[in-house]
């Protein structure tokens, strides 16, 4: 297995991005041909070489990057070579069997999006994150990617998301839940009417509407919602988590720090720098989208995620429930 690393993307890069790397390799958890740098080659070699790093990666050289301030399409167009082009390059022509990007979101998805095309049968992709809540780990579907889908498209989030539940999390049954402002059937948009019945009969175990206040007990495995509303949900918690800490260590530097390890146990899965970052489901590859502001220590944990994604072949079983999917609706049709 090969890993495509964007070594130019997010704000502390490449420095951080090129320690999380050097600390991959000096670990023993990967090997250097496990990896494929892409970036300025000068630079990597001698900031790996400076971290005593003796085997190098293979790297892919590149100065052009897309800045997190770029509009996606407009920054493609401009910057053919830019890093994240490239890492996209290398898991369609077969030479990586995954990405990390820590950059541009929209540049990232759009790069995914045009160079490795859809999974068959998938629409749109969506951004899986994933929380902690009162039972374990659960997760959120989309946190960005597709700001207004059509009802469809939440269907299919409900299927990737459950897919993803199962082979990442290790729940056997993801119970599926729909992101609403009222837990009846009939509340919300007539885009979520519309995605609740289609929802309600596909073969998943959909609970039916979840409220934003209910996120956090348990109540399912995977919340299906829309970009927006998904990516309010994860700044949300991730702003909160962060006043939390800041103000447990204004009130007492000593009592602040045992709450602030509290509040990052309690929040852990909503830290970038834990998790690595989130998962672009539905298209043709393994692509995982970390934060712009990560630091080194996220580096490995972005690695771990793509590693277990590719084994457990989380695309694999997305592509297969949608066939099943389209197959049952086939002969409810007939």
């Amino acid at each position: 297995m090969r890993i495509a690393v964007d070594v130019l993307g997010g704000d502390n890069a490449p420095d951080e991005i090129l320690k999380g790397v050097a600390d991959a390799l000096l670990s023993g958890e990967f090997a250097a041909k496990e990896l494929l740098l892409v970036g300025p080659q000068a630079v990597i070699q001698r900031q790996l070489e400076a971290t005593g790093v003796s085997e190098l990666p293979p790297i892919l050289h590149t100065e052009q990057v897309i800045e997190g301030h770029e509009k996606p399409v407009e920054g493609l167009r401009s910057n053919p070579e830019a890093s994240i082009v490239l890492c996209v390059g290398a898991v369609r022509e077969g030479k990586a069997d995954g990405l990390i990007a820590f950059g541009n979101t929209g540049a990232t998805v759009a790069a995914a999006t045009m160079g490795l095309g859809m999974l068959p049968g998938i629409r749109r992709p969506g951004i899986a994150i994933v929380l902690h809540g009162r039972q374990g780990p659960f997760t959120v579907l989309d946190a960005g990617a597709n700001p207004s889908p059509k009802p469809n498209h939440l269907f299919q989030y409900g299927l990737m998301g459950a897919s993803f539940a199962q082979d990442v999390l290790g729940i056997a049954e993801p119970r599926v839940a729909l992101l609403n402002i009222g837990g009846e059937a009939g509340k919300g948009s007539p885009v979520l009417k519309e995605a609740y019945a289609m929802l309600e009969q596909a073969p998943l175990s959909f609970t039916g509407n979840i409220e934003g206040n209910h996120l956090f007990f348990g109540e399912a495995d995977v919340i299906v919602a829309d970009g927006f509303a998904g990516n309010m949900v994860l700044k949300v918690v991730e702003g909160f988590a962060e006043y939390l800490t800041g103000r447990a260590m204004e009130v007492s530097q000593d009592a602040g720090q045992g709450l602030r390890d509290t509040i990052r146990q309690l929040f852990g899965a909503a830290d970038y720098a834990e998790v690595g970052g989130a998962s672009l489901l539905g298209v043709n590859g393994t692509v995982l989208i970390g934060h712009g502001r990560s630091q080194a220590s996220a580096v490995l944990p972005a690695l771990r995620a793509v590693r277990k994604d590719v084994e457990k072949g989380v695309n694999r079983h997305i592509t297969e429930r949608i066939a099943a999917s389209q197959s049952d609706n086939a002969s409810t049709s007939a």
